[in-house]
């Protein structure tokens, strides 16, 4: 069985209290911490956008779905460009 990769890194970011307090609450109506609540919606925008897809979340972690999308070396195009294939 594949162990799942640690969470080791965190982002951080101000918010006010009222705002934090309304996506704890959001989060809260979920079912979920704070932090599962704002993974979930970044997967959901990445999915929007293109950079992994619906049908890879099937039996692989997130990370590695990213990790096929850069290998991959494709991108959303334009602004949205995240992944260049390295030489």
């Amino acid at each position: 069985m594949k162990r799942k990769p640690l969470k080791t890194e965190v982002v951080a970011f101000r918010l006010t209290p009222s705002f934090k307090r309304v996506l704890e609450q959001l989060a809260a109506n979920e079912g979920l911490d704070l932090s599962a609540w704002m993974r979930n919606l970044i997967i959901k925008e990445l999915k929007s956008r293109g950079i992994i897809k619906e049908s890879a979340a099937v039996g692989l972690t997130f990370e590695e779905m990213l990790l096929e999308k850069a290998e991959e070396g494709k991108t959303s195009g334009g602004k949205d460009k995240i992944w260049e294939k390295r030489g």
